[in-house]
């Protein structure tokens, strides 16, 4: 069964995209047909992040009915890519534009084209805007990326609250990145599952952590994906871990959805009205702490890379 996976979060420029491309790249190491979808309709991430400069994109699904399996990008470095097109949310106020999307996407899946990918991973854009709630929305799981920085914690809450004011029911994932211990890792989920069952009544779910590592910013600058250059890193080790967990999961849970309904909801929910305030503060919530978790060696860190980042979270 597909399984469609939003990965997000409140705040930018906190590796989102990044955990995106490698989940994708190990889950396909894994034997399962992964396919990434940027749904940053804005500014692509992914076309930015590798250097990608599609022949094709959703604009050509709206404005020539271009097939989508003509969209996508196959096998790079390792696996297929989606790419995005800025302009989509204005573009889908127009019935005629919404239906003839809605038409290529359900042409494309009844080809199995779509259908025959296990992981469909959607990198949405951060932040609260109409887009991002629309794709959350029309998921059956997500996966919330934060850090230790306050200010993650407190614009993944406002994603959480405005997510939950529109109803969602899915499953929500919660990846703590940029950790330099394991131990403040476990203090930053444990605070914010906390704070968001208080106050929200919603239940996330631990799906594991990601060291700092300078050689992230070296694959960045070398547009490649990082576990592809760097597979022994502390941090490649750690994105093994979520991508088996992932798996582990299963897929009972998902009956009754595929990626059809993904997409129809997509394209209207990102046309109906949703309750969406951009100007909402979760300051009181979530209030700062003047002193942050104990000092821990980074000695200490390296000593939970060969077990499970998810136990460490726990």
């Amino acid at each position: 069964m597909n399984r469609t996976i939003t990965i997000t979060s409140g705040k930018v420029g906190i590796g989102k995209t990044n955990i995106c491309l490698n989940l994708a790249l190990l889950l396909s190491g894994l034997g399962y047909n992964t396919c990434v979808f940027d749904a940053d309709m804005g500014l692509p991430n992914i076309n930015t992040f590798l250097g990608l400069q599609p022949v094709y994109n959703l604009k050509d699904a709206i404005l020539n009915g271009l097939n989508l399996k003509d969209l996508i990008i196959k096998d790079y470095q390792g696996i297929d890519i989606f790419p995005g097109s800025s302009g989509l949310d204005d573009m889908t106020k127009s019935e005629v534009d919404r239906m003839q999307l809605i038409r290529s996407f359900s042409e494309t899946a009844h080809h199995d084209f779509l259908l025959h990918y296990d992981f469909l991973l959607v990198d949405a854009p951060a932040g609260i805007s109409k887009t991002v709630i629309s794709f959350c929305l029309a998921s059956s799981e997500i996966i919330v990326v934060i850090t230790p920085e306050h200010a993650s914690l407190t614009e993944a809450y406002t994603l959480l609250k405005t997510l939950s004011l529109n109803g969602f029911k899915g499953g929500i994932w919660v990846v703590v990145n940029q950790c330099t211990t394991s131990h403040i890792a476990k203090l930053v989920y444990k605070r914010f599952k906390s704070i968001v069952a208080k106050n929200l009544r919603i239940d996330v779910m631990p799906l594991g952590l990601i060291y700092q590592d300078g050689k992230i910013d070296q694959a960045v600058k070398q547009q490649k994906i990082f576990v592809s250059v760097y597979p022994k890193a502390n941090a490649s080790k750690c994105l093994q871990k979520i991508a088996e967990r992932l798996v582990a999961k299963g897929t009972d849970h998902l009956q009754g959805f595929d990626v059809v309904k993904f997409w129809r909801g997509c394209i209207e929910l990102i046309s109906s009205p949703l309750s969406i305030n951009e100007h909402v503060s979760a300051r009181a919530e979530i209030p700062e702490k003047k002193q942050g978790p104990p000092a821990i060696t980074e000695q200490s860190s390296q000593k939970d890379v060969s077990g499970s980042p998810l136990d460490s979270l726990s």
